[in-house]
């Protein structure tokens, strides 16, 4: 190697180590210690924003599914819509309920049902007296709702129920199949054909007899069948047969039960009949107009001596 290659490489030697020599370590240090600190800061606050992220997420990740929950719920809710078929005083009529069940309704009867039955239950809500022919299904009981708090259910049957708000009791009769009477007092009692359950509303009280179930449910035909039936209960069936007010004075405070089927006969003709077996006179008032133009009902006075 010539002397002068040796002379420039020992130049470039020397400034390389000049250079060196230049350079503040102790500074470079510092600084590359506050850079990686840098660096762990930011990736501890990132990890921490995350973390708090997360905290505040649950919370509204909650809220979010009740109030999802709740609009839902309640959209269900508003899609159940009832509908109410009432029989006019002195008539009676048939009708088809959403399941294809069969009901009759008594005069001045009223029953409320949804138009969509749920999914899991078949419920009614009855006030006055309704004939019953249910659709059988295992998976959705069928239940009849009184005013007073006592209901009936069933799976598939046929079954009379009395419930008119101004009676002192409640009554169901089987015809067919079996059912199931829960009282406002929670007592569940099971009836079989034949078998009337009557309820008490002001003791509260359950008695389960035989009946003649016929007499009990021909009035879904048109008819009225009275079965040793004291006068007092055949002038309420009269009132709400032929519409109209029946006041009965019992004179004599003796007591007449009856035996008799009526079908095309007249009010004057029955409460004729009537008088045969009793000392009894009866004489009518005529409907009174009143002040809103409205017309009273026809007003039947009876005298038992």
């Amino acid at each position: 190697m010539n002397p002068e290659s040796l002379f420039r490489k020992a130049q470039a030697l020397g400034d390389d180590i000049r250079e060196m020599e230049s350079i503040d370590t102790l500074a470079a240090y510092h600084k590359a210690i506050f850079d990686i600190n840098k660096v762990e800061r930011k990736k501890t606050v990132y990890s921490q924003l995350m973390r708090y992220a997360a905290l505040l997420a649950i919370p509204l990740l909650m809220t979010s599914l009740v109030l999802g929950y709740l609009y839902f719920a309640g959209a269900e809710e508003e899609e159940v819509k009832y509908a109410e078929i009432t029989a006019a005083t002195g008539s009676v009529i048939r009708y088809e309920l959403p399941d294809g069940s069969v009901v009759w309704l008594n005069a001045g009867t009223t029953l409320r049902y949804p138009t969509v039955f749920k999914k899991d239950n078949r419920s009614v809500e009855l006030k006055g007296e309704a004939y019953f022919e249910i659709q059988a299904d295992q998976e959705r009981p069928f239940y009849v709702n009184t005013r007073n708090g006592l209901s009936v259910y069933v799976y598939g049957t046929k079954f009379n129920v009395n419930a008119y708000e101004n009676d002192d009791y409640v009554e169901t009769v089987l015809e067919k199949g079996k059912v199931n009477v829960i009282t406002p007092n929670r007592e569940t009692i099971v009836l079989t054909p034949g078998e009337q359950l009557l309820y008490d509303k002001q003791s509260q009280k359950s008695v389960k007899n035989k009946v003649d179930v016929y007499g009990k449910i021909a009035w879904k035909d048109g008819k009225l069948v009275f079965r040793n039936t004291p006068l007092e209960e055949i002038f309420k069936r009269l009132e709400r047969h032929f519409n109209v007010d029946i006041q009965y004075n019992n004179r004599c405070e003796k007591e007449y039960r009856y035996r008799a089927t009526f079908r095309d006969e007249t009010l004057s003709q029955i409460l004729d009949y009537l008088a045969k077996s009793a000392k009894m006179k009866w004489k009518i008032e005529e409907s009174q107009q009143q002040a809103d133009d409205t017309f009273t009902k026809k007003k039947i006075i009876v005298d038992l001596y």
